[in-house]
């Protein structure tokens, strides 16, 4: 029996349980979720994951995002002479985020890019936030660090005061690692800031604790901490 406390702890929309099969096994939540949510549950029993279990991490990604490329695809058609995005923008924007998260994950950094930028131009208002903000994750990745600090800042006001996120959710704490890193890298004056963000990042985290999001503040604790000796780590071999 469950617990008083193992009860309360909330479950949100994001969170996602990943199927116990061997093909998932050791797979990254975000990407079972991204593919999986771009099926409804009769397709998904269509394709052969138990072929590919035994398939190295690499070559499942691959799998997946071939998969996704081919629902794309036929969905694209069934929908001509019309634009998917404008018939069904649901299914469209679930399918171009799912190999948006393979790209991400294959380390091919053009490809992710082209994504984006695919889904920036034929969106519009709120629906825009989480693209620049996977913008801004990827400009870190590709050392423009000016640039994801500018998306980053564009980003996060919006996540800390929308009503289902806030200053303490997963989905701000992501972008403020963002702002952190972009800032740090820069060095100098932007260095120094970037550690006052910290600062105010591990006060926010130990303050969870009574936050609905405190199921996160563990991980958020070591994330944050992770990030910091890294860059510290950076900072000492550059004899900084």
């Amino acid at each position: 029996m469950e617990s008083k406390q193992q009860q309360a702890v909330p479950k949100f929309e994001w969170d996602f349980d990943v199927p116990d099969t061997p093909f998932w096994k050791g797979i990254d939540m975000r990407i079972a979720r991204n593919f999986i949510t771009c099926y409804e549950p009769d397709k998904l029993e269509r394709i052969p994951f138990d072929e590919k279990s035994s398939l190295p991490e690499p070559d499942k990604l691959t799998f997946l995002l071939n998969e996704l490329k081919s629902n794309l695809a036929a969905q694209q058609a069934a929908a001509a002479p019309e634009k998917l995005h404008q018939t069904n923008p649901v299914a469209w924007r679930r399918l171009l985020l799912g190999i948006e998260t393979m790209y991400k994950y294959l380390d091919m950094p053009k490809e992710e890019a082209e994504t984006i930028r695919i889904m920036l131009s034929a969106t519009e208002g709120d629906a825009r936030v989480p693209w620049l903000n996977m913008l801004a994750d990827l400009e870190v990745r590709n050392g423009n660090f000016t640039e994801a600090e500018a998306l980053a800042r564009e980003v996060l006001p919006w996540m800390q005061t929308h009503e289902k996120l806030g200053r303490d959710s997963p989905q701000a704490m992501g972008t403020t690692r963002t702002l952190i890193k972009s800032m740090w890298k820069q060095g100098g004056k932007k260095t120094d800031e970037a550690r006052r963000v910290v600062g105010e990042t591990q006060v926010l985290i130990d303050n969870m604790g009574t936050s609905k999001f405190a199921k996160y503040q563990s991980e958020e604790k070591q994330m944050l901490r992770e990030l910091v000796d890294v860059l510290e780590g950076e900072n000492g071999a550059k004899g900084e």
